[in-house]
């Protein structure tokens, strides 16, 4: 190498060190802009009390809901010591939940969101605070628990739906994604520390003080949205009858059938959870000797396994194989529910309900794109609606009928069957061609009025 050929070398290396160097300047500075504007943002967002107000009034709620579902299963099993009333206490919840959810859309975007929310927030806190007084003149009876029940199965499906809604009312289209994940993050922190506090507060002192507290916090939640201004008032425009819009929405499932079929396989799951979950107090109090916080800590397990499959389905690409993915998680959650069925240990069912929280969320995350990717735009409202009578209908059976199979047998055969009825039904689906189609992409192109693709 000529003293030449050799200066050029070194010149070209120079300058492939200093592109080097430039690239991860700007990378930096492109990383600092992006985290500068994160701040500003999230600065203007807590600058804004109209946000402020909505987000503090949601983080209550989230705390006195978590609080409400934990008080009431304790108390009901405390009084009865039955698994049947444990799940007929769920089947109180779901069934009127399930109907507003179905029925309550429409109207929603009619009323205002603001008093929506302050109603059911108040409504929530005067049920339990009749709770209370029951509880404090001696006279609290097991009928009291279901109606306590059921008007909190009216009064909660509607706050969710009005908040997100009224986010939009009070927040410019740039600043909506920093304020939903606030929003959302605020609400996982609550599902992840909620059930853990029920169950230390309820350890130490009793079932009353977290009465209290979710009374206070529905209580402070309405009177903070108080004071939001309404929502903005739209010109109403003729809409469809709900039943029009519902049946558009079973249309399009009679013309692009795997989502029907998702849709029925969805139910069957849902069967096994809604039958396993009301059974969870007993299995931890009775089958594995634990207490209240123990309780508590179990249910938030399955909440950190749902916030970490949240991550780890963030972090990784979107899958090819959409049907492998679906399919393969919902038959480890059924595997999963085996080993909690006959382990002994209580650290080994934390680990198990940690692992299960992952299963579910990754299942739920690709479920929700794969209608978010097939539906058109304007169909979606009418086939979500169908989507939640599919996905829940089996919730409020599944919780009846595993009272009553566990309290005729025993939690860990209750367990069992409910392993091996979602392994067998994912096993069953794999094999069904038409599942094939999960892992299609693209938007259906589709006249429901015509009924065709």
């Amino acid at each position: 190498m000529d003293m030449r050929s050799e200066s050029n070398f070194y010149f070209y290396k120079k300058v492939n060190d200093l592109e080097g160097k430039i690239g991860q300047l700007v990378e930096y500075i492109q990383i600092k802009h992006q985290v500068t504007e994160g701040y500003w943002i999230m600065k203007e967002l807590l600058m804004n009390r109209k946000f402020v107000f909505l987000w503090l009034a949601q983080g209550a709620s989230g705390l006195g809901s978590t609080f409400a579902t934990f008080a009431l299963s304790w108390l009901i099993y405390e009084m009865t010591g039955s698994k049947m009333a444990m799940g007929s206490i769920w089947v109180s919840f779901m069934l009127p939940n399930i109907l507003i959810q179905l029925f309550s859309g429409p109207y929603l975007d009619r009323w205002d969101r603001k008093k929506v929310m302050m109603f059911s927030e108040w409504f929530r806190a005067a049920a339990f605070l009749v709770l209370v007084i029951w509880i404090s003149m001696d006279q609290l009876e097991v009928w009291h628990l279901y109606a306590v029940s059921i008007a909190v199965g009216l009064a909660q499906p509607i706050f969710y739906p009005a908040s997100m809604a009224y986010v939009a009312d009070i927040l410019p289209k740039d600043k909506l994604i920093k304020g939903n994940s606030l929003l959302e993050g605020t609400g996982q922190v609550m599902m992840l520390l909620g059930p853990t506090l029920g169950g230390l507060l309820i350890s130490a002192f009793g079932t009353e003080p977290v009465l209290y507290i979710l009374i206070i916090s529905l209580g402070v939640s309405g009177f903070l949205l108080m004071m939001n201004p309404s929502s903005k008032k739209k010109q109403l425009v003729k809409r469809e009858s709900w039943f029009t819009q519902f049946k558009e929405g079973l249309q399009f499932y009679r013309v692009y059938p795997v989502l029907l079929w998702v849709g029925m396989m969805m139910m069957m799951i849902n069967f096994s959870s809604g039958a396993a979950q009301p059974m969870f107090l007993p299995y931890i109090t009775d089958e594995l000797g634990g207490t209240a916080f123990q309780y508590g800590l179990f249910t938030s397990a399955f909440s950190f396994g749902m916030v970490a499959g949240t991550v780890l389905t963030g972090t990784l690409k979107e899958p090819e194989n959409r049907k492998l993915v679906m399919l393969g998680s919902l038959f480890i959650s059924g595997v999963l529910f085996l080993g909690l069925a006959w382990t002994p240990f209580y650290w080994l069912a934390l680990v198990i309900s940690f692992g299960q929280g992952i299963f579910a969320i990754i299942f739920n995350i690709n479920n929700t794109t794969l209608y978010q990717r097939r539906v058109p735009e304007h169909l979606r409202g009418r086939v979500f609606s169908v989507r939640v009578l599919l996905a829940q209908a089996g919730v409020p059976f599944g919780a009846a009928l595993g009272g009553l199979f566990a309290e005729m047998f025993s939690i860990p055969i209750l367990f069992t069957v409910l392993g091996c009825l979602i392994a067998c039904t994912t096993i069953v689906c794999w094999f069904n061609p038409i599942f094939d189609k999960l892992s299609e992409k693209g938007i259906v192109n589709i006249d429901v009025k015509a009924g065709k693709k």
